[in-house]
């Protein structure tokens, strides 16, 4: 009698033997490719920071470059070993500097680093270093100032005096001094008072003793503005009349005249002392050979008497007045009739006015004036005279204005005001009856050209570009 054998092979279980084995050799594959390719992706991330902090390396580099040779843009560029504390190389990174266009501050620097493990792995960084100006402020003095209650000012305020504020503002105010004696200009009996002080709103902004700001680190080198404006822009001497008349365009162009009449002196009061001024122009005549010219191609406009300012501005240009060798003729003067607008407001318009002496608004200026640029007084004033509302005086219906809107920034070395009152808290009697200041952002690392900044270049932006992998 045959027995069936307790076990026997079976086709089916090799058959499931295989596919499992097959099955866990497929998963395994798998398991080890995904831990290849995480593998891979984690060491590029690794060398790709490795390579964006030795393309820092490289921008810090050139910082410190410029920190000691601020007009060098072209040194010690190209490639360099990035070494470790060990003196063992640890990647390369590769400069490249455009340096300012004439007349502006910004340089750009991009760094390719690599690591040298992975030379093949570039991150690419762009640095955009700038020299501060002026022109940070919407408002800045070498001395005591008064903001009145009905001045709004949007922007950053800094006097190296006391600053009294019964206005409106919207960013830090800062003094440089803690305590200062208010006299009868600011509406007070020679008393002692805090550095920033007032009825004004946000007293939280006020800020008080502050560093001061150094004038004479933000010189202006006229000499230099000159031989410029002699090289690539638009010089004229000695106008042989009253000064020069500069009307801006919209269209990009300017025409330049000769102010033949200006209307009889008045009596004005300058904030010290009474004097006669005749400061409104009455007739000119175009000179040749400059009516609707285009800007310059720098920019710089270069005139060695008086000079009167207004139109529209389309294009980025600096005016300055002076009579050279400075300190051997009296000093020159800006005036400010009628409004100085640009075009836009995005940066792609900008306007200096630099006066050797004051910056003024004359009597017969506009009801509302609109006043746009960084306009700067070297040794003097900005600002508008007393002028008597008496009836006895012809001039009368001008002595009283109604609006003034600043777009951009203030900078007056003396004493500044638009308005004038009778008593700390009584109304506007000679001058604007309202002031609006609004600072201009584009010009703190993108001044008009030549504008006085700072020595140093300071940090304005950093960004990472499209990048290589091996």
């Amino acid at each position: 009698m045959r027995k069936r054998p307790t076990h026997s092979p079976s086709g089916s279980a090799l058959l499931m033997t295989l596919f499992f084995s097959s099955l866990f050799l497929i998963m395994f594959g798998a398991t080890l490719s995904f831990i290849m390719v995480q593998h891979k992706a984690v060491a590029y991330e690794v060398y790709r920071a490795q390579g964006t902090s030795i393309a820092e390396a490289g921008t810090n580099y050139y910082r410190w470059h410029l920190a000691h040779d601020p007009e060098d843009f072209t040194t010690d560029t190209g490639t360099h070993h990035y070494t470790d504390p060990y003196g063992g190389v640890f990647g390369t990174y590769t400069l490249t500097v455009e340096a300012p266009t004439s007349g502006q501050t910004t340089a750009v620097i991009t760094s390719a680093g690599s690591p040298q493990e992975s030379p093949n792995v570039e991150s690419r960084i762009r640095v955009r270093y700038g020299k501060q100006s002026l022109t940070e402020y919407a408002f800045l003095t070498n001395s005591n100032v008064w903001f009145g209650s009905t001045e709004k000012i949007k922007g950053k305020i800094h006097s190296n005096g006391g600053i009294r504020m019964d206005g409106i503002s919207d960013s830090l105010v800062t003094s440089a001094v803690e305590s200062y004696i208010c006299g009868p200009e600011q509406g007070c009996t020679n008393e002692v008072k805090p550095g920033v002080w007032g009825s004004g709103e946000n007293p939280k902004f006020w800020k008080y003793p502050v560093q001061t700001v150094d004038f004479h680190s933000f010189s202006v080198d006229l000499e230099n503005l000159k031989n410029e404006a002699i090289a690539g822009g638009i010089y004229l001497g000695d106008s042989g009349s009253y000064g020069y008349f500069l009307e801006f365009h919209n269209k990009g162009t300017l025409t330049i005249s000769s102010v033949t009449t200006v209307y009889p002196a008045v009596n004005a009061y300058d904030g010290t002392s009474w004097i006669t001024v005749a400061n409104d122009k009455k007739t000119w005549t175009a000179l040749s050979g400059y009516t609707n010219i285009p800007l310059p191609s720098n920019g710089l406009i270069f005139l060695e008497d008086d000079t009167w300012v207004s139109g529209v501005v389309t294009g980025h240009a600096t005016v300055v007045a002076a009579r050279l060798p400075d300190g051997s003729y009296p000093w020159a003067d800006i005036y400010i009739p009628n409004s100085l607008n640009y075009t836009g407001h995005d940066g792609a318009d900008e306007l200096g006015v630099i006066a050797q002496d004051d910056v003024l608004i004359p009597l017969r200026s506009d009801d509302t004036l609109d006043l746009n640029g960084a306009i700067l007084a070297i040794n003097g004033h900005v600002m508008r005279y007393y002028y008597s509302q008496s009836k006895k005086d012809p001039y009368k219906t001008y002595a009283l204005r109604d609006t003034i809107k600043i777009y951009g920034s203030i900078i007056s070395n003396g004493f500044w005001t638009w308005s004038w009152v009778s008593s700390d808290t009584g109304p506007v009697t000679s001058g604007y009856n309202y002031t609006d200041t609004k600072y201009d952002p584009n010009l703190t690392y993108n001044p008009p050209p030549y504008f006085p900044t700072e020595n140093e270049y300071s940090f304005i932006s950093w960004e990472e570009l499209e990048r290589n992998q091996e």
